[in-house]
């Protein structure tokens, strides 16, 4: 026993814990009667939002939930990283939908310990791999 005492001690030392927050999106109810912006506007503020966070290091991943059939039914998952709760929610409270009260929201502290992603970089090539998808890189237009 003492020596799974030690061997879990070894383990939780070597653990990255980055503290992440997933943002579990829902569909709000009721939904506006008026929005104060067409969904159009929405969609596109909602991906520059998005992209925002990402080049900001804060977006580590987004996505939307789907059924079996394929279907987003208004809800999605964002992995925020952040110093506290209370600045997961101030984030995900200028997302645009929920902003504009189409979606709520609950934030859930997560820890991420384990996993794995394979990044590679063939500069050579000018090829950007992450896991199975690939990007065709090059310089950057001024």
């Amino acid at each position: 026993m003492a020596t799974a005492g030690r061997d879990a001690e070894s383990i939780m030392k070597k653990l990255v814990r980055e503290q992440n927050y997933l943002v579990m999106m829902r569909p709000a109810d009721p939904q506006p009667e008026n929005p104060p912006v067409a969904q159009e506007v929405l969609r596109v503020d909602h991906h520059d939002y998005l992209v925002d966070l990402e080049r900001r290091g804060i977006l580590v991943a987004a996505g939307p939930c789907r059924d079996a059939e394929g279907w987003v039914r208004g809800t999605g998952l964002l992995i925020f990283r952040a110093d506290s709760r209370a600045e997961a929610a101030a984030i995900a409270a200028e997302e645009p939908y929920t902003k504009a009260g189409f979606r709520e929201v609950d934030i859930i502290p997560w820890q991420r310990n384990e996993g794995n992603m394979t990044i590679n970089l063939r500069l050579a090539d000018g090829v950007l791999e992450i896991d199975n998808r690939r990007w065709n890189i090059g310089p950057a237009d001024d």
